[in-house]
């Protein structure tokens, strides 16, 4: 009987041993972009991420780019992306950049991976600041020193300048129709030159073009030759000088729209005859734009704004143009553009880093694609 017992006692514990080795369920592994959840498991390297297994380690370049630069751009400083330039910005459109930077930043402290790095560089980042792509291009290039895949490198010789028309005018109040730096930079003079310029954009060019007038040098006024019959007063020069003053120079920043981003541009400008002459993009084209120059009467800057005491003085020299002293009507007196290089205006580029073009109908679709994926959990 004892025996008996003890034969069925180590039967059923034989069997149960068997039961508990053979019948155990094993988690299965999922590899890289493979199903997890529940009792499917990553392999090593690798987390569950949104119902996928992914890297999320963030050492791809993508991930790194994204991350460096959301975080330089929400530390970046305009003045000190500007270098120097003289370009008035809207202070309130570019405090959105860097809050749209944050939010970037923040997705990578619950990790990322690489596919969803890609697209936040993409599809996200050529969002901050459509036309204003200067401040997150130059900080995310200062911090990285890269230029991302699928970025184009602009070129340093895209846009070229023609002068079609010169005259000496004065530059009114209403800010649709003149530049309002140069308004605020005429308010004790408003008489200045106004070139007429065919601008011509060989190819996309993203970042800033500088309007550059001319001035002659070495300007002194000489009497006629006494016993000479057809000998005139007039000036003699030495040479010639581009001005740097923002006075004499305008500044604008350019940026190639896509065609959405172009009807959306067009739609937000306030006078629908600027916007019909010229809508001045970085989108490969020509445009005719009016630069202006301030012109003051100084005879240390401008030798040939030669001024006499009295106009007695100066009608001795009929036909002869001179600069009077300063009158009550800021827009009557003045020399308008006299002392500048006669039709002459160069331009000056400094190129963004990069441009990252935005594909709007890829991106459409990846949102599409991301949607129905979490449908799917």
């Amino acid at each position: 009987m004892f025996t008996t017992y003890r034969f069925w006692f180590l039967m059923v514990s034989v069997m149960g041993l068997f039961a508990f080795s053979g019948c155990k369920k094993e988690s299965k592994i999922s590899q890289q972009g493979q199903r997890c959840g529940g009792s499917v498991k990553c392999a090593q390297g690798l987390k569950c991420w949104s119902g996928t297994c992914e890297d999320l380690s963030g050492g791809s370049a993508a991930c790194k780019f994204v991350k460096e630069s959301s975080g330089a751009i929400m530390n970046a400083a305009p003045k000190d992306l500007l270098k120097g330039l003289e370009f008035e910005y809207d202070p309130n459109f570019i405090s959105e950049i860097p809050n749209s930077a944050a939010t970037i930043y923040k997705a990578f402290a619950q990790g990322m991976p690489e596919r969803s790095c890609k697209r936040l560089m993409e599809c996200e980042m050529p969002k901050l600041g459509i036309g204003y792509s200067w401040f997150w291009t130059r900080a995310a290039y200062e911090a990285t020193k890269t230029i991302p895949e699928g970025a184009k490198k602009v070129s340093a010789d895209a846009v070229a300048v023609n002068v079609q028309g010169w005259e000496g005018t004065a530059i009114g109040d209403d800010p649709t129709i003149f530049p309002d730096v140069k308004i605020r930079q005429m308010n004790m003079h408003r008489f200045g030159c106004k070139a007429e310029v065919e601008v011509k954009v060989r190819e996309d060019f993203a970042g800033f073009v500088t309007f550059h007038f001319w001035r002659k040098t070495g300007c002194e006024f000489a009497e006629a030759e006494k016993g000479v019959a057809d000998s005139k007063p007039g000036f003699k020069c030495q040479g010639e000088e581009m001005l740097k003053d923002p006075k004499y120079t305008y500044t604008v920043y350019l940026y190639p729209f896509t065609s959405q981003q172009l009807e959306a541009q067009k739609k937000g400008e306030k006078n629908k005859d600027k916007a019909a002459r010229a809508f001045f993009t970085g989108n490969p084209g020509t445009y005719k734009v009016d630069i202006w120059a301030y012109n003051p009467i100084d005879e240390a800057m401008f030798g040939e704004h030669k001024q006499f005491e009295d106009e007695s003085e100066m009608k001795k020299y009929p036909g002869f143009a001179f600069c009077p002293k300063y009158k009550e009507d800021p827009k009557e007196n003045g020399c308008g553009c006299i002392g500048f290089v006669d039709r002459k205006v160069t331009v000056t580029l400094d190129p963004d880093p990069f441009f990252m073009p935005l594909d709007e109908e890829k991106c459409a679709k990846q949102a599409e694609s991301e949607a129905a994926k979490k449908e799917e959990k």
